[in-house]
């Protein structure tokens, strides 16, 4: 169900927000989530995946539809509730002229008072999160790389911009390559490793996190090999005496191959992480992550891949 309220005001949502809740008591919220987009971004998308969210973390979802060029004075909003907006009700904001100026007055009467608040740009995000109205409100400010027209050169100015509390859900789309990778290394103690290769789309972020990932956790040189595919390709450790310890998945497979010394091949479980999985789990954690700080500081997007003849596969999530 969609209710909506067209030039209206923050007093008249939030009394409409009390009615709602009076229907529904019990349903207690954990965070308030703020979604921000631009005009003629897709709001059917972003409600989606804050309700998919909202199912395992109960939360008040606003949605901000910033609109740069509209001068007039105004304010609509629409209440989503029902099965579609997950458990919590998904209120969407266009603001307009003096409105859309005041984002941090607009949005703060229409969260929950003494509640952790979470800011997430699905599509473009400002250079500067915390620098942005909202994200000044945030713990928690989520961006996602992946969707803009150059990812790299986004996650460049992110990680020029970095503060505790930003993170971006392309270092949330390799934590199962991360986890299998750290798996693989404890189970060979004494393998001398001497370098690694990570093959993938260059144009990806993911291929630059897990490089530097791995050389931060490693001490160990790390290169990237461009090749065409969606994202990851495979990971290779190489030791000192040529062995290799190589993570392999093709662009269509959820699995993977794990391929060792002197052992057959082993299909490990490697499944693509979807959007809605990403966001869930920076929300189970709204403590600064201190790994990924580290990570966007050293100079991740400076290394210069090798490069191949072939052109990059299209971009997907790790």
């Amino acid at each position: 169900m969609i209710q909506t309220f067209e030039n209206t005001t923050t007093s008249e949502i939030s009394a409409a927000l009390r009615e709602i809740a009076m229907s529904s008591p019990g349903s207690g919220r954990v965070l308030n989530l703020i979604g921000v987009i631009k005009a003629g971004d897709d709001v059917g998308r972003a409600i989606d995946i804050c309700g998919a969210a909202s199912r395992e973390h109960p939360c008040r979802v606003v949605i901000v539809v910033e609109d740069e060029d509209a001068e007039e004075d105004n304010l609509r909003a629409d209440i989503h509730t029902g099965e579609d907006s997950g458990p919590s009700e998904v209120v969407v904001l266009y603001p307009t002229g003096t409105s859309a100026k005041q984002l941090d007055t607009l949005v703060m009467p229409l969260l929950l008072a003494d509640t952790p608040i979470v800011v997430y740009w699905p599509n473009i995000p400002p250079q500067s999160p915390s620098k942005h109205p909202l994200g000044k409100l945030a713990i928690r400010r989520i961006t996602d790389s992946r969707e803009t027209e150059d990812p790299i050169a986004t996650l460049r100015v992110l990680a020029e911009n970095y503060v505790p509390g930003d993170t971006d859900l392309s270092w949330a789309g390799i934590t199962l390559w991360r986890g299998l990778l750290a798996a693989i290394i404890e189970e060979y103690p004494d393998f001398k490793l001497d370098h690694i290769r990570v093959s993938g789309n260059c144009g990806h972020p993911s291929n630059y996190l897990i490089a530097e990932w791995l050389q931060h956790a490693l001490n160990v040189p790390v290169d990237i090999t461009n090749v065409d595919v969606a994202t990851i390709q495979s990971v290779k450790m190489i030791s000192e005496d040529d062995d290799e310890l190589m993570l392999h998945r093709e662009t269509a497979e959820s699995v993977a191959e794990l391929i060792r010394p002197d052992l057959p091949k082993t299909l490990v479980n490697l499944p693509r992480r979807s959007v809605e999985d990403c966001l869930m789990e920076d929300l189970r954690q709204l403590d600064t992550d201190e790994l990924y700080g580290e990570i966007m500081t050293s100079g991740l997007v400076d290394r210069e891949p090798v490069e191949d003849d072939s052109s990059h596969g299209e971009t997907e999530n790790a």
